[in-house]
């Protein structure tokens, strides 16, 4: 029995609205990255793009096996969901929210990047 057939148990349902994503975040101390050689500079820039494609690359990969096997087991699964309705109830809020604790100029940039 696999991970998602327990799962199964427990769950009939699943929507798969993406209203989420959890990344891996990369950071590294500013002083000692202005200290490094131009060069090196580039690499380490270059390497972590090449890093988050990477991660992004698997995740996806392990979220469609996942459905798949979740599918296997017999749950029923909505893929495709109109997300429209639930912006508009949630829209409001997050400006509210998000707006007075990192500014509107953050939001806007944020919102730029869909």
């Amino acid at each position: 029995m696999t991970w998602s057939s327990k799962f199964y148990e427990v769950q009939k349902h699943l929507t798969v609205s993406n209203h989420v994503y959890s990344p891996l975040i990369l950071a590294m101390n500013k002083a000692k990255f202005d200290s490094l050689p131009a060069n090196f500079q580039a690499i380490m820039v270059e390497s972590a793009r090449e890093a988050a494609k990477y991660q992004r690359d698997l995740n996806a990969g392990n979220a469609s096996k996942v459905v798949a096997d979740l599918k296997k087991s017999g749950m029923q699964v909505i893929e495709v969901v109109d997300m429209a309705p639930f912006q508009k109830l949630t829209s409001d809020a997050i400006v509210k929210s998000f707006g007075e604790k990192n500014g509107t100029v953050l939001l806007k940039a944020i919102e730029g990047t869909k």
